[in-house]
């Protein structure tokens, strides 16, 4: 088998110089610049745009905050007269209650001399002296004192006057019983009781009658007070 020949083919010719190549190189590099060009500006146009929108988004969102501290300042100037009213009743609130803070309950010590009292002994006298509590707040700023700090070694007598205990006021108290067995009753459950401290009690007796004769004191506890007008959250004992 024997292949045909091939078919004759025309000498090809370049018409172009060197300076036109190079000047078609240039405008392809040309045109690559301006599209490289143009895709930054598109770029660097999306990402100011997104920006924008950013910026303008926080400045509505401060303007709305502005506009809520507005609102808010105007409330409070408004609400200035009820903070200086409110502040006025605490103030209040706590000159009553230092003044009160020496509040007993004299109906509760008496009923417990009654209580303590045996069966036929008559008391002719009592008399309360209770001692004003003194302020005690470190900070000054006119809150009522704690009455159970305020219990001092008082002038009331006691069984051993080497061996005084704490009270804020003293019951003076006389009278007449049955017999002195009568009134070592009384001592001993005025003792018992937490209301009173150091019950201190002497007896006579006369010739002409079998009853005794009885007087003394007693002091009292801080159990003693009321404590009616203390702030309920400052608590005490």
């Amino acid at each position: 088998m024997t292949r045909s020949p091939a078919p004759p083919t025309l000498p090809s010719v370049n018409l172009l110089s060197e300076p036109a190549f190079a000047r078609l190189a240039a405008r392809r590099l040309r045109r690559w610049f301006v599209a490289g060009g143009l895709a930054v500006l598109l770029v660097v146009g999306l990402a100011w745009g997104a920006q924008h929108l950013r910026v303008r988004d926080a400045e509505d969102a401060l303007a709305v905050e502005r506009a809520e501290t507005d609102r808010l300042t105007v409330q409070t100037q408004r609400l200035a007269p009820v903070r200086t009213f409110v502040n006025g009743i605490a103030a209040q609130q706590a000159m009553a209650a230092l003044a009160m803070a020496g509040d007993v309950h004299l109906s509760e010590v008496l009923e417990g001399i009654r209580d303590a009292a045996p069966d036929g002994a008559e008391l002719t006298t009592i008399a309360v002296t209770v001692a004003p509590p003194v302020a005690t707040d470190p900070a000054g700023e006119g809150t009522a004192p704690n009455p159970a700090a305020d219990a001092s070694v008082n002038a009331c007598p006691g069984p051993d006057p080497f061996a005084t205990h704490p009270v804020i006021g003293c019951v003076l108290l006389s009278g007449t019983a049955p017999s002195r067995a009568d009134v070592g009753e009384l001592v001993i459950a005025l003792g018992e009781s937490r209301r009173f401290v150091e019950p201190f009690i002497s007896t006579t007796t006369t010739a002409d009658s079998s009853e005794v004769t009885f007087s003394g004191s007693v002091g009292l506890s801080d159990r003693v007070y009321s404590r009616r007008y203390a702030d309920p959250t400052k608590g005490g004992s």
